[in-house]
């Protein structure tokens, strides 16, 4: 995929909105506000990173932002589900299907529609920021940039963050490898103390081989984890892994001034399932709106109503449900009953979900209670 290089003096250049970093937050809060006839500048680090993902998006995603089906390598209908004893049962997923792409086109897609739109697209990466004045380092210059506004979406290891607010988001290491030939004959989710502590593992089907990983609380047991996973996974011999970042949810950081933080670099990646490519693109349009609106508290607002509970429910349901392996082993048993399974889809995809803490609880104590 090509850009075209915008050129810009080493004058003070204006813009309405300076958008830091060009993944599925960045591009799609500069498709919208440019569309919207806002002058977007987008600043991303490097046009040939491609992030380590394994490409996992929600179908609903393509018709909720105009997206061409086109990207999809393909859809996964069924996931396996394996508990740490190696019990494993398939859930269908063609009500709910997953599509996967690959990150490195889709984010270069994404960042076209962008441009298409009227944004301008630069390589560079941001070094400050006082208020009004970015200073962009990009083709050996040094840019001065003023913008009205700054979207900080320059993910899980956001220099704008660090550099504004001193922190960075807290984060678990994943380790992440491809493989040419697919180890699994299905996309997989392993679960297991064994396995991920609190967390799970994955083998994703790609149109080319498999992308498999995990994420793991102690990063000193990291590699012995992904050791042992490919060695259950049948594999010869162990892929050199590539460590990575997730963002952790905690709810704290939404806007300082006339900056707003969205996606990864703000820890919008879900609990539990840690999908995070959908929540960046849903976050980066009410990011938009706020902007729209003049009223730049209206961001957290939005994010917060349509979004907070569910985050809070997929983060108690991975302390409840992902702590002891006991209650792995039932969960995963049960999905062999079908109302179950469907509830459960329903819930990940997003078309359920619990109003309170409480909800969930007696949700899950009445999933535990059923007879398998």
């Amino acid at each position: 995929m090509k850009f075209k290089f915008v050129m810009v003096s080493l004058m003070i250049k204006n813009y309405d909105v300076l958008v830091i970093g060009g993944g599925p937050a960045g591009a799609t809060a500069a498709r919208f506000l440019a569309q919207k006839k806002y002058s977007v500048l987008l600043v991303q680090k490097s046009f040939t990173f491609e992030k380590p993902c394994g490409g996992g998006v929600l179908l609903k995603a393509f018709d909720e932002f105009a997206l061409d089906k086109e990207k999809i390598l393909h859809q996964v209908n069924s996931i396996k589900f394996v508990a740490p004893s190696l019990f494993g049962v398939a859930v269908n997923l063609e009500k709910e299907p997953l599509a996967i792409v690959n990150r490195l086109e889709f984010d270069a897609y994404l960042r076209t529609l962008a441009q298409n739109e009227g944004a301008e697209i630069i390589e560079g990466y941001f070094k400050s920021y006082d208020g009004q004045h970015a200073s962009i380092k990009s083709n050996g210059s040094e840019l001065r940039i003023k913008s009205k506004y700054l979207i900080a979406a320059d993910g899980v290891n956001s220099t704008v963050r660090k550099v504004l607010t001193g922190t960075l988001p807290r984060r678990v290491l994943t380790l992440y490898a491809k493989v040419e030939e697919p180890l699994t004959a299905q996309c997989e989710f392993w679960f297991g103390k064994d396995i991920a502590q609190g967390y799970y593992a994955w083998s994703f089907i790609h149109h080319k081989g498999a992308h498999i990983g995990l994420a793991c609380e102690d990063e000193s047991k990291a590699h012995k984890f992904f050791d042992d996973f490919c060695e259950k996974l049948g594999a010869s011999h162990s892929p050199k892994a590539k460590g990575y970042y997730i963002p952790l949810w905690e709810d704290n950081l939404y806007r300082k001034d006339n900056i707003l933080f969205v996606g990864d670099a703000a820890g919008q990646v879900s609990p539990f399932t840690y999908e995070g490519i959908y929540y960046a693109m849903r976050s980066a349009l009410y990011a938009v709106d706020a902007i729209v609106d003049g009223d730049l508290d209206k961001y957290k607002e939005l994010w917060q109503k349509n979004l907070k509970k569910r985050f809070k429910a997929m983060k108690l349901l991975q302390k409840l449900l992902l702590r002891w392996d006991w209650i792995i082993e039932r969960v995963i048993k049960l999905l062999q009953n079908t109302k179950i399974h469907q509830a459960a889809l329903r819930f990940w995809s997003g078309k359920s979900t619990p109003t309170s803490a409480l909800q969930t609880i007696k949700k899950i104590i009445k999933l535990l209670s059923q007879k398998i």
